[in-house]
């Protein structure tokens, strides 16, 4: 029965069908099926949405939302061209850069590549610049912003797999400013054998000036998550925290408007809302695999495959990153952690370790085709053809898997930052 389900799912996914509509109708038909009272269902899909850890989601897009209002990302973009502009090339290390720093303040892909792209492919364009290169390189870095805390998916990762958001947040910081650096040495490389041009020359007034421009936009990332580092508050309070501040510096910058304000709380209810929606239904989901034992036969299957937890890892990873190609993060989350959760138990895998990888991997997924999110923002943004932007974005896509590797071979990337601050 299980596998008509799983397939069902699948099937409706390659239809096109809404997610929620994919994971839910094989889900109800079994229930019928199985002569299980479908009172059972909102039940489910109520208790799968009654985290508080998950209360940090809308609170963090929100704040997105109202950086991108109040001219944030302008104030970011201007700072980072200001230090790093004048190489070769220097608007590709910009938009790099900028990505980093707006990553540690949205938490969303999708938030970074439509909130920088919109600035630095229209710089990049003026200047010269090859399109497809502006586009490659703003979706390559907008996979920072999953990475680099606070990250929207690790606490959906967090919150279903029982692992500490705040660790998973102290993870990403290795690989994000690895995967950071990398991005910078491809645009090195592309940009000598290209013949990019050089920005203005080098000018401290100009970092000074826009660095005071920018100077409490840049507190934001070290009020959150100095907050939760430090313990002074959790990852869910952070979120609020970042909202309250965020509006502070609308008073400040003279753009806080009620209509504005409104009209990101609409937005933001609206996306919260649609995402809510395929939350509590891949609870249902999760409830469904559960009773049909999947995840003691996968244990089972996998265990008379192979005995090196770090096979079964790859093999982990390797899934996700086929489900990627066709299903967005979240799902890909809610669907396959209740399943592998008894392998990482049985082989006793380093659950930080695999939850920061498999985060990971989910972001990959969101600049490929067919259903990237964040390359239909990018191409939007660029006016490109999305195949355009993708097959321009090869360089960096080989880059993360490259670097993907190295992190699975060496934990420590990872793992060395939560254990040495715990440690303190």
């Amino acid at each position: 029965m299980i596998v008509y389900i799983l397939a069902a799912i699948f099937v409706l996914l390659m239809l096109r069908a809404p997610i929620f509509v994919a994971l839910g109708a094989p889900a109800l038909a079994y229930l019928s099926l199985k002569g299980i009272p479908l009172g059972l269902a909102p039940q489910r899909m109520l208790g799968t949405v009654n985290e508080s850890i998950l209360l940090a989601v809308p609170m963090f897009l929100l704040a997105g939302r109202l950086m991108n209002m109040y001219g944030a990302t302008k104030r970011i973009f201007d700072f980072a061209q200001a230090v790093i502009g004048h190489i070769r090339g220097g608007l590709g290390y910009v938009a790099v850069l900028a990505s980093m720093i707006f990553s540690a303040m949205s938490g969303s892909a999708a938030a970074d590549a439509v909130g920088v792209g919109t600035i630095t492919v229209k710089a990049m364009r003026e200047r010269g610049y090859d399109p497809s290169f502006a586009a490659a390189v703003t979706l390559g870095s907008a996979t920072l912003a999953p990475v680099i805390p606070p990250s929207i998916i690790m606490i959906i990762y967090g919150a279903t797999a029982d692992v500490s958001i705040g660790k998973m947040f102290i993870g990403g910081i290795g690989p994000g400013l690895l995967m950071a650096l990398s991005m910078m040495a491809m645009v090195t490389f592309l940009s000598w054998r290209r013949g990019y041009p050089k920005g203005n020359a080098f000018s401290f007034a100009q970092v000074w000036r826009t660095g005071l421009s920018a100077a409490l936009v840049l507190l934001t990332p070290i009020v959150v998550i100095g907050g939760i580092f430090s313990g002074v508050f959790t990852p869910t309070e952070a979120s609020v925290v970042a909202v309250v501040y965020v509006i502070f510096l609308g008073l400040v910058y003279g753009k806080l408007q009620f209509v504005s304000f409104y009209r990101a709380l609409v937005g933001t209810g609206t996306a919260v809302g649609a995402l809510m929606v395929v939350v509590s239904v891949s609870g249902l989901d999760a409830w469904v695999i559960a009773r049909e034992q999947v995840p003691m036969l996968l244990a089972q299957t996998m265990t008379s495959f192979t005995s090196s937890p770090l096979l079964v890892m790859i093999l982990i990873l390797l899934l996700v990153l086929f489900l990627g190609f066709f299903m967005d993060a979240t799902p890909i989350i809610l669907m396959l952690v209740p399943a592998i959760s008894p392998l990482v138990s049985a082989y006793g895998i380093d659950p930080l370790h695999l939850g920061v990888l498999f985060c990971i991997v989910c972001v990959i997924g969101l600049i490929t085709p067919p259903v990237g999110v964040a390359l239909y923002g990018v191409a939007m943004v660029s006016r490109l053809p999305i195949e355009r932007v993708f097959w321009a974005t090869l360089p960096f896509f080989s880059v993360l898997l490259a670097l993907l590797a190295m992190m699975v071979a060496v934990p420590q990337i990872v793992t060395y930052l939560p254990s040495l601050l715990i440690a303190r």
